[in-house]
């Protein structure tokens, strides 16, 4: 029988991992990979089938997640749950005959100013999150080229629900701490300083576009303009983080 597995990042400040790891409950196995400072608020109730583990960077998250072992496997942020319609659909799809895709994309949508809108702050929607292998880990909006270039089936029904701005204060936050997993990932793979400077204008009226852009009023503004401002900041700390090190090598 085909096991599914979920892999979940977890940031310092991800106050809903309880809710995640309960809406995911009845996996085979959950891993949930805490990177950066503080403990995982993973509450009492987890289910006895997760396991807690730590990385001190980007490159130890992913040589971690590697180490999930089951034949399908869900990628989520700690901040995100799964509702029972797709819940439903990924087990009818983990547990389908031969032949069948080897990866699936999934829509995705956030509550902003108790509405919600479509799309993740985290990357595009629909994203490639379910899959027979694991990938990479930290689906984004700089992968986004890349993901369209790939060939998936037609998205998921069922939707992965995003908690991140429930509350803006906590949210812009957590901006902050993911910007930092992004820019080492950036910083590794090379972006020119030219894509890190547009990209943030493409995800901004991207989003707009996706969420009708009046129709959503300000809770899609609010989503839009904050996604933006993630990858701005994201691309920012790369070229700071580029920049001064080769500066370093110079005077050396």
């Amino acid at each position: 029988m085909p096991t599914l597995g979920v892999l979940i990042i977890s940031v310092h400040g991800m106050n809903r991992l309880p809710q995640c790891l309960e809406s995911v409950g009845w996996a085979d196995a959950i891993m949930v990979l805490h990177v950066g400072g503080g403990e995982p608020a993973v509450g009492s109730n987890r289910s006895p089938s997760a396991v807690i583990r730590k990385a001190r960077s980007a490159t130890e998250l992913e040589k971690m997640g590697k180490e999930v072992k089951t034949d399908w496997v869900l990628r989520l942020w700690g901040e995100e749950q799964v509702g029972a319609r797709l819940k439903e659909e990924l087990h009818r799809v983990s547990k389908g005959s031969q032949g069948i895709p080897s990866a699936y994309r999934i829509p995705i949508r956030s509550r902003v100013l108790n509405r919600w809108v479509h799309g993740s702050l985290w990357g595009h929607s629909p994203a490639c999150r379910f899959s027979s292998f694991v990938d990479d880990l930290s689906p984004e909006w700089w992968n986004v080229e890349q993901e369209k270039s790939a060939v998936f089936p037609e998205p998921l029904k069922g939707s992965i629900d995003d908690y991140t701005l429930e509350d803006l204060a906590g949210g812009f936050e957590q901006i902050h701490r993911v910007s930092d997993l992004w820019a080492e990932h950036l910083d590794a793979t090379i972006h020119s300083s030219v894509s890190m400077a547009l990209r943030p204008f493409s995800v901004f009226f991207g989003s707009m576009w996706m969420n009708g852009f009046v129709s959503h009023g300000l809770a899609g503004l609010t989503f839009s303009t904050l996604a933006a401002y993630a990858t701005l900041l994201s691309g920012a700390k790369a070229w700071e983080s580029r920049n001064v090190s080769e500066k370093g090598k110079e005077q050396s």
